[in-house]
């Protein structure tokens, strides 16, 4: 009689409880750096695409600003004519409870910008001949318009302002520019001694002048020089000198910052300078984030309080400068 050996084939050896455990622990650990390598991922294309935006919104409202102030006009002449007019703004209204908005920059001057001209009609008799139309139309005459810079919180959309409880509007903090004809630049505004005064009759269209969103700050410093009536050279020579005339944003709510340009003279802060000119501008803009803009409708609707103002701008903001060389009057 013959024995066959037992065999083991059919039988499987399972996982010990050691085995699985240490599965787990690589497979939770794997699932960790995934999500980690995700997360960072999200968050920096999160920030690439909020920096893009930013600086897309900071490229065109610096360089349309810039391109405004190279062509600046100035003229030295007898008559006491103001050339430009720059304050610390006190209207922005409509803001969310609680959500102090340091004060922006308003500027009106003169500049050969552009886009001075409005289009002629499109029809195809005038499309035909549209050097003759073009001369024809008395808005398309001139060079020199009058142009201002705001910043409003309103539904530039709908061209609505912020209301109290009103949830169907959406305001931004905006920047607009208001271009005035070289027609009523001319016949409306220009050759006055106030210039703020004469272009009050157009602010109640500057809220359909739309330029640029979520800018939330714009800061002018204007470096100006002008001559020290007691202070003379040897030869007779009025001495001059070089200063920073800032208009800044300021939370106080008494600060206020004005400078006013005439044809042989400054005013700010009451301080009168002989045969003033302005030799550049630092341009300063601060920009909302998107984290921002949703941060700002959360406590217009109610949804969280409002945080401090160091927090809002150091979280939520990015800044933006430049530098601009002006011409000089003639």
């Amino acid at each position: 009689m013959t024995f066959q050996p037992k065999t083991t084939r059919g039988v499987h050896r399972a996982f010990t409880l050691v085995e699985l455990i240490t599965a787990m622990a690589i497979t939770a650990i794997l699932v960790v750096i995934i999500m980690q390598l995700t997360n960072q991922g999200v968050a920096l294309w999160k920030s690439i695409r909020e920096d893009t935006s930013d600086s897309a919104a900071s490229r065109l409202a610096l360089q349309t600003l810039s391109r405004d102030l190279e062509s600046i006009q100035l003229r030295s002449s007898a008559g006491n004519f103001q050339w430009l007019y720059a304050e610390v703004d006190e209207a922005m209204r409509g803001l969310p409870k609680g959500l102090s908005i340091p004060k922006s920059s308003r500027c009106i001057f003169y500049a050969c910008v552009p886009d001075r001209n409005p289009s002629v009609n499109s029809s195809s008799s005038q499309r035909a001949s549209y050097r003759t139309t073009l001369a024809s139309n008395p808005d398309t005459q001139g060079d020199v318009s009058a142009v201002s810079y705001r910043l409003k919180f309103r539904d530039h959309i709908l061209n609505l302002p912020n209301r109290k409880g009103d949830t169907e509007r959406f305001p931004l903090f905006s920047l607009y520019r208001q271009v005035v004809s070289p027609r009523d630049t001319y016949e409306r505004v220009m050759g006055e001694e106030n210039l703020e005064t004469r272009y009050a009759q157009f602010e109640q269209s500057e809220d359909e002048k739309f330029l640029c969103e979520n800018i939330v700050e714009l800061n002018l410093i204007f470096n100006v020089e002008y001559s020290e009536a007691s202070s003379s050279g040897s030869d007779g020579i009025p001495k001059y000198r070089t200063v920073s005339v800032p208009i800044l944003s300021g939370s106080a709510k008494r600060s206020k910052s004005r400078f006013r340009l005439f044809s042989n003279y400054a005013v700010t802060e009451g301080n009168r300078m002989e045969n003033a000119r302005i030799l550049s501008a630092e341009l300063s803009i601060t920009v909302l984030t998107e984290e921002g803009v949703a941060l700002v409708e959360q406590v217009r609707l109610g949804q969280r309080n409002a945080p401090k103002v160091e927090e809002f701008f150091s979280r939520y903001t990015h800044s933006f400068s430049r530098s601009v060389s002006l011409p000089q009057p003639l």
